[in-house]
């Protein structure tokens, strides 16, 4: 592809040249440059939006078409950033999440999103995007093809309100509670299935997250969410729409699998395109200011012979150190911003050999209006020299535009048609008008010949003649414009289309030829006699409710009321109201007085419930009326709507309800002096009961103070005991000092390992003495604290004494548990019953005697079991065994305060539970805390 000599500069993008010399050379060196300028001319001129924006979001190349949809001129889009300036904040999230999957996975992303436009108004849009890559696999840019969809977004909008009625509707519509389980789905929803092959099944259709989206909804305002789903071979689009009127969530889901496999289509085409730009037959190479290379095609490399060097980076010079040096200065005068062209002249290469080439050389300039490079488009024209060799490069020029054409009417979404004939007997069409009409690709389009098109076309419900039809007409000089068509396919299956169609003109100003185009409309027939439909409907349910409905115009004038109202009016039927205002059918002043409230209701488009009193038939009655405003598609205000409801008996109840409360207020009074008085009687009793209870107490407190002295003696019996045989020891060491003195035997290493032995038994004792101190120190306060140290603490103090007897204890304990409580307390309530345990042992004289600790977590708390194999506890007296002052060893061996004290530490003071039961061999005491 040559660059055309049109008088203006290359196309090189501004807002990249922004980034400086060094993240030009980056990009344009990847080979990007040549593509871009391809994408220009191609799509310049398309109807179709197409803009080019760079990751660090500078607006590159856009069509006409893009400056026209936003407002703004190419110059000041690449001032702009276009994630900022163009896109609203709400949208900004979504996109980054869209433009992360493209990265991910390199394939075309299509969503939705809205573009702010220059005026400050704001334009909903379908976008395609792409992501260009360098060799290295690294993002360059993005390019993307949109789609206006403002008119689509309303058509769904008013669908969508018109949908509370949906069982007429063409499309699937499901309903579900909040927990994603469908209450309701219509006919259609099943049809959709099955017409996919999958199973009548309304729940493929729920969103997976749909427990999200209603938490995360606010439930004071309706949200509306917008997504697409796959179904086993189809695609949905899906609105989600929640309203606070109504508990339920409505799906309302659009079959867009045709479109899918038609964007699918195109992604093929334009793989196709990118492999052609590739291969662009042009000769062109970008540089910078020091002629370093910063693109080239590969027709470059092929006419100079360079194979697949990679010339990015090198200088021009370095690679042909032939060029001659009027070349160069042409390079130069290039640089001061001159352009230059030669038709042919000879390049004698190092070899000797000789190329005749024909060039041209372009400055092109940076965001300052700086040159920051050249751009040379050259020809090898070797073979060429002679005038049938320029003719025949000039035919292979015009087939690539023909190409081109081509490429674009095979991939327009438009049905188009073209006919070079003055009678218009041979018509072709593109692929989307073939499938339109239902003819076999490459068929007859023409309804005139043998192999006419079998399709019938209907204007109004006649048949039309071949001669009707819109390009049979156009190339007669007729300009058909917005004509709708009805097409019965050969199938059987009808179409609606939306047909314009021209005349072609030959030099003489005659017609030769016409095209036409044809777009399918049907899918808005449908959705239009859906909202007619709808429409209908709520006329007749408004006809069958009990209370009287209306809507009104701006100036107050009745556009629809029901027949409950028009009887009130006095009316024979509601046709006889509509046209009327207020001040036509009610008294004046209750007539201005609804007029303020329609006008406020329309002033601040809030909804207004009021009450109003009137006399009808000589009874004087009360009406509640609900008023709120109505608005169009575009949000503006174009009435009001309201209804009455007669709460004349509802009032009447209400006052003859205020009567009886009040006869029942004035018994409470009596009876609330009564009760006053058993109150004070009452308040007297208590302050005894009280003065009773803190001497109980005390009594309480005490008891614990004589259970800890108890213990406090066992303790003492445990550290004597604990202490007994490390005395013993000790004594030995120091006896056997001077026997080893007079034996001669007396060593400093001798000495130092009795002094060691020594200074060991005395920390052992001294740390017997810490857990003593310890365990005795009350708790001021409750703390958490782990249960596996206080249990090991408490067998340590008792092992001893156990081990004595030949009592083996076991602590099963897989991991530590935490609770909050007294852990000195607790450790006193486990030594009472461990003391309990070794004293029914001891008194039974038990072989193998074995105690058994174990801890671990039910119900989310902590038990802790003591088992022994005493023989357990007398059925008679296991229900007393917490009692105080209760023993069964007698008067001179225990004082029945050790479990009492153990119970109340564990159920009153860190409120747990205690309790006992034998378990065969002996008794188990259970703590759950």
């Amino acid at each position: 592809m040559r660059l055309q000599d049109d008088g203006r500069n290359p196309r090189i993008d501004e807002s990249s040249c922004s980034k400086g010399l060094a993240g030009q050379i980056k990009e344009w060196s990847d080979g990007t440059e040549h593509e871009m300028c391809f994408l220009a001319d191609l799509l310049e001129d398309s109807g179709q939006p197409f803009a080019i924006g760079y990751l660090d979001g500078s607006v590159g190349h856009v069509n006409r078409a893009f400056e026209r949809l936003v407002g703004y001129s190419g110059e000041e889009l690449r001032k702009l950033d276009w994630r900022t300036a163009l896109t609203p904040p709400e949208w900004r999230d979504s996109e980054l999440a869209q433009l992360a999957e493209l990265k991910r996975t390199g394939e075309p992303v299509r969503y939705e999103k809205e573009y702010i436009r220059k005026d400050g108004s704001r334009l909903p849009v379908e976008l395609l995007v792409h992501l260009k890559k360098d060799k290295a696999g690294s993002p360059l840019y993005y390019y993307s093809f949109l789609t206006d969809i403002t008119e689509r977004k309303r058509v769904d909008e008013r669908v969508r309100h018109l949908s509370y009625f949906p069982q007429f509707n063409p499309n699937p519509i499901i309903e579900t509670d909040y927990n994603g389980n469908v209450t309701y789905c219509n006919t259609a929803t099943c049809k959709a299935l099955a017409g996919i092959g999958a199973e009548a099944d309304a729940g493929l259709l729920v969103p997976d997250d749909l427990d999200a989206i209603v938490r995360d909804w606010d439930r004071s305002s309706e949200a509306t969410l917008y997504r697409e789903v796959s179904v086993k071979n189809g695609v949905f689009r899906e609105t989600v729409f929640l309203t606070p009127l109504y508990p339920v969530v409505r799906i309302y889901a659009h079959d867009i699998t045709d479109l899918k496999e038609a964007g699918k289509a195109l992604r093929e085409n334009e793989k196709m395109l990118r492999l052609f730009i590739e291969h662009a037959p042009a000769g062109l190479a970008m540089f910078d200011r020091e002629m370093r290379y910063l693109s080239v095609s590969k027709r470059w490399l092929r006419d100079y012979r360079l194979g697949d060097r990679d010339l990015r980076g090198l200088c021009h010079y370095d690679v042909f150190p032939e060029l001659p040096e009027k070349w160069k200065e042409f390079h130069r005068r290039g640089l001061a911003g001159e352009e230059l062209k030669e038709e042919g002249e000879p390049f004698v290469r190092a070899d000797g050999s000789v190329q005749w080439l024909r060039w041209e050389l372009h400055p092109w300039y940076d965001s300052s209006d700086q040159v920051g490079g050249i751009v040379i488009a050259s020809e090898d024209i070797t073979e060429s020299k002679q005038a049938e060799e320029r003719i025949l490069q000039l035919n292979q020029e015009m087939e690539q535009r023909l190409a081109e054409l081509q490429l674009i009417l095979d991939t327009s979404p438009i049905g188009l048609a073209i006919t070079n004939e003055p009678q218009g007997d041979v018509i072709r069409g593109n692929p989307a008008l073939e499938k339109l009409l239902g003819v076999p690709a490459g068929g007859e389009i023409s309804k005139h010949g043998f192999n006419a098109a079998k399709f019938r076309v209907f204007k109004d419900g006649r048949e039309l003649s071949p001669l009707e039809l819109p390009m049979q007409r156009a190339v007669r000089g007729e300009l058909i414009c917005g004509e709708t068509l009805d097409i019965q396919r050969e199938d059987g299956t009808f179409r609606n289309l939306y047909c314009s169609a021209a005349a072609l003109l030959n030099n003489e100003g005659k017609p030769c030829g016409a095209v036409g185009a044809f777009m399918d409309i049907t899918e808005r027939k449908e959705l239009e006699d859906v909202v007619i439909k709808s429409q209908l409907d709520v006329y007749a349910i408004l006809d069958n409710i009990p209370y009287r409905a209306w809507l009104k115009d701006t100036e107050g004038r009745y556009v629809k009321v029901n027949w409950p109202l028009a009887i009130a009016f006095g009316c024979a039927s509601p046709r006889e109201v509509i046209g009327k205002t207020d001040l036509e059918l009610l008294p004046r002043d209750l007539a201005e007085m609804v007029r303020a409230d329609d006008q406020e209701v329309m002033g601040s488009g809030q909804k207004k419930l009021v009450e109003v009193n009137v006399v009808e038939d000589g009874e004087e009655k009360c009406f509640e009326t609900f008023r709120a405003p109505r608005f169009d598609q575009n949000g503006k205000v174009i009435g009001t709507t309201g209804i009455a409801e007669d709460i004349t008996k509802r009032k009447r109840a209400a006052q003859e309800l205020q009567a009886a409360h009040d006869e029942l207020e004035q018994k409470v009074a009596e009876r609330t002096h009564e009760l006053a008085t058993a109150l004070n009687d009452l308040r007297t009793e208590s302050l005894d009961r009280i003065q009773a209870l803190e001497a109980l107490r005390e009594q309480e407190q005490l008891l614990i103070h004589q259970g800890r002295l108890a213990a406090m003696g066992e303790m003492i019996g445990n550290i004597a005991h604990q202490w007994r045989q490390p005395l013993n020891t000790l004594g030995i060491i120091i006896q056997g000092l001077p026997v080893s003195l007079d034996a001669g035997e007396l060593t400093a290493e001798y000495l130092e390992e009795r002094v060691e032995r020594a200074m060991q038994l005395i920390y052992h004792m001294s740390k017997t003495i810490d857990d003593f101190r310890n365990f005795f120190s009350p708790d001021k306060e409750k703390v958490q604290f782990g249960v596996k140290g206080v249990v090991t603490n408490a067998l340590s103090l008792i092992g001893d004494n156990f081990r004595s007897m030949g009592i083996q204890v076991r602590f099963d304990c897989s991991s530590d548990i935490s609770i909050n409580g007294y852990p000195n307390e607790f450790s006193q309530a486990l030594l009472n019953i461990l003391m309990n345990a070794r004293d029914a042992i001891e008194q039974r004289n038990v072989h193998e005697p074995r105690v058994v600790v174990r801890m671990f977590m039910e119900n989310n708390r902590m038990v802790l079991t003591i088992a022994d194999n005493g023989g357990g506890i007398d059925k008679r007296i296991i229900d007393k065994v917490f009692d105080p002052y209760f023993t069964s060893k007698g008067p001179s061996h225990g004082t029945g305060l050790g479990l009492f004290i153990a119970k109340t530490i564990i159920e009153k003071s860190m409120n747990g539970t205690l309790n006992v039961h034998n378990t065969g061999e002996g008794a188990e005491f259970r703590i759950m805390v």
